[in-house]
């Protein structure tokens, strides 16, 4: 596996520098954030007057990962003295839309509510829908501020529409989320007429908006936030939400002191009077209030400079604990209010592309690549996503019809079936990953944050330490284990997270294959001289045992001794790419390869037959045993499931 960051190390390096943003409802103060630089991350982007057309973006793996990763990493940062350029669409841009403007969604006796309708003129099939939603701390702003952010999402193959809404000084909350659901309700009452698939429609909103978007997620079915602006037979219910720059715990401490302020006039007007005095209704405006495993996906954009409040860190974990996809995206050098800046514009527009490609064109399913001639899967195969988006997921292993993996560095464990779903085990896991059966109903487990190889219970509880040490000296990080059909265990070593974890102390000076007899207690070093050991699979027969290092290109094999030994290292497979990470058989005994480019799978003389390319970068692999044929591939940043045939 290798390794992003851990929550708490991912910090990011270079100053962040600029003014010192205004004051509104999501920055009280200013935020000095570092940005780490990381080349095989950065976004190549074609800055053309709005028109950001990006060869990456054509595969929606890599601009996916890159921009929706627990952190942006950043490209070469702005010159410190460049003002940043203006957010401008060129004509020619624009040129291919319909446009259908001041169409009114809601009436409130003489009141109306309108909202803009723009799709692409060139597209005759029903294509989801974005509704984006302005912000200005709901007591101002109006629909044209989210106009190029439509117009250019309308380019993409969406229909996107802007929404009025009814702003404080008018009527106070629930009125704003009220309207929000009735534009939705509209849209699938009007789906037909404007070309719209009525079970696909997103929703995106900065700042103020931004809550209501993430609030129009969370709170499907809610009856006091539906409100009377017609079309009741129709669901209010989105697909996929990307909220900005928002803040959406209201619960928290943090508004409850702003909106207790006597000159507050974000929050004490928009609800009417502060938390304290009212706490409930500050509940029910509370987007993670209302979370439950039934909502869609949810991911979060904001700016490198905007309090960190906006990056919704404790609801985004409370949706991966839920199996709900979520994700984050800091925009480096950006303002609370970014999408006026060019550069900025650019980030999150392709931020929600890609993520509403994902879960509004693909629900959720994207589909199966490949480059095999071997008709493994079904012409019209999709992957399952399953949660996401985390840091990193690792240790997939089914026993039984149940699979098993982790999100090790969120510190979360799972369970899933097909007919129960993803079922969380552990909140609070030590990094644990590759749950390998003991033949006692437990599991052999290897945990990164106690550096240690260890036996779990049923539960998921550790009752015992196996090994934490080599010739007196700690291990370094063991990464992924097996258990042969004697009974020995078999883990690789990487000294990995060292510099990201400068507390710890690393001891060992070399990374290694370990064999541990749990009959004598004994480790041994099976193999040694490796760079990054990652995964292992020993043959169906286990005479040879297959091992990757992920800073080299070849799958290595070993010959298995009858003493337990292994005999030299020969390579059986040479690729063109490093980066490699997990490995098994299949039924037909092929093996099947994670490496940056997708699965390789190599026949028994070690062929490459073909990569499987994926969202994200795969990190391991695992069979279902018959009759099932699941097969499950981890990521970095979730989890996929498919049928073979």
């Amino acid at each position: 596996m290798n390794h992003c960051p851990s929550p708490a190390a991912r910090s990011l390096c270079n100053h962040a520098r600029g003014a010192s943003p205004r004051r509104h409802p999501g920055n009280s103060t200013p935020v000095t954030v570092h940005f780490r630089r990381h080349k095989k991350r950065r976004l190549s982007l074609d800055n053309r007057r709005g028109i950001v057309i990006n060869a990456a973006m054509r595969r929606l793996s890599f601009i996916f990962a890159a921009l929706l990763a627990p952190a942006l990493h950043s490209q070469t940062a702005p010159s410190k003295k460049a003002a940043p350029q203006k957010t401008v669409l060129a004509p020619t841009f624009l040129a291919g839309l319909d446009s259908h403007l001041a169409l009114t969604y809601a009436r409130f006796g003489t009141r109306e509510l309108q909202l803009d309708l723009y799709r692409p003129s060139l597209r005759n099939e029903a294509l989801p829908a974005i509704v984006c939603i302005h912000g200005g701390g709901w007591f101002k702003g109006e629909r044209a501020n989210m106009t190029q952010l439509a117009q250019a999402l309308a380019v993409r193959s969406f229909v996107a529409v802007t929404i009025s809404y009814r702003l404080t000084r008018e009527a106070k909350f629930p009125a704003a989320i009220q309207d929000a659901k009735a534009a939705v309700r509209w849209l699938r009452a009007h789906a037909s007429v404007y070309g719209i698939d009525p079970d696909a429609i997103g929703v995106t909103g900065l700042s103020a908006g931004g809550h209501l978007a993430a609030l129009l997620a969370t709170s499907g079915g809610v009856a006091q936030l539906e409100g009377d602006g017609g079309h009741g037979t129709h669901s209010s219910a989105v697909q996929a939400a990307m909220s900005m720059g928002a803040q959406t715990d209201l619960e928290s401490a943090r508004i409850g002191e702003l909106s207790a302020k006597a000159d507050d006039q974000f929050y004490r007007t928009f609800f009417g009077v502060p938390q304290s005095e009212i706490p409930g209704t500050f509940v029910l405006g509370s987007p993670r209030h209302h979370l439950d495993r039934a909502d869609p996906p949810l991911a979060f954009i904001t700016g490198e400079l905007d309090d960190v409040s906006t990056r919704a860190d404790e609801m985004r974990r409370d949706m991966m604990k839920l199996g709900i996809a979520t994700g984050l995206a800091v925009i480096p050098q950006a303002p609370h209010s970014f999408l006026g800046q060019q550069r900025s514009f650019d980030i999150a527009l392709n931020a929600c592309d890609a993520f509403f490609t994902l879960h509004l064109k693909q629900r959720s399913r994207p589909p199966v690549e490949s480059t095999l001639a071997l008709p493994l899967f079904f012409p019209d195969a999709r992957w399952t996503m399953l949660g996401g988006v985390y840091a990193g997921s690792e240790g997939a292993q089914w026993i039984g019809q149940k699979l098993h993996f982790a999100a090790h560095h969120e510190r979360l464990a799972f369970t899933w079936t097909e007919h129960s779903g993803l079922a969380l085990r552990r909140d609070d896991s030590p990094e644990a990953t590759s749950f390998r059966p003991d033949g006692q109903g437990g599991f052999y487990v290897v945990e990164q944050t106690t550096r240690q190889l260890a036996r779990w219970n049923a539960n998921a509880e550790r009752t015992e330490v196996l090994a934490d040490r080599f010739e007196g000296q700690r291990l370094n990080r063991p990464n992924d284990c097996i258990v042969r059909s004697d009974g020995t265990i078999w883990f690789t070593d990487p000294d990995y997270l060292f510099a990201l974890r400068k507390e710890e102390l690393k001891e060992l000076t070399e990374q290694n294959l370990y064999r541990y007899d749990p009959r004598t207690r004994a480790l041994s070093a099976a193999a040694r001289g490796f760079d990054k050991p990652n995964g292992l699979a020993f043959s169906p027969d286990e005479r040879f045992l297959y091992v990757t290092d992920s800073r080299g290109f070849d799958v290595l094999r070993f010959p298995v001794n009858a003493d337990g030994t292994l005999g030299p290292r020969e390579v059986f497979a040479a690729l063109k790419v490093k980066g490699l990470d997990g490995l098994s058989f299949d039924s037909e005994g092929r093996l099947w390869c994670a490496a940056v480019d997708g699965v390789h799978v190599f026949d028994v003389a070690g062929r490459d037959l073909g990569v499987i390319r994926l969202p994200f970068k795969p990190t391991s692999i695992a069979f279902a045993p018959a009759p099932s044929r699941f097969v499950c591939v981890t990521t970095r940043q979730a989890v996929f499931v498919t049928s073979l045939r």
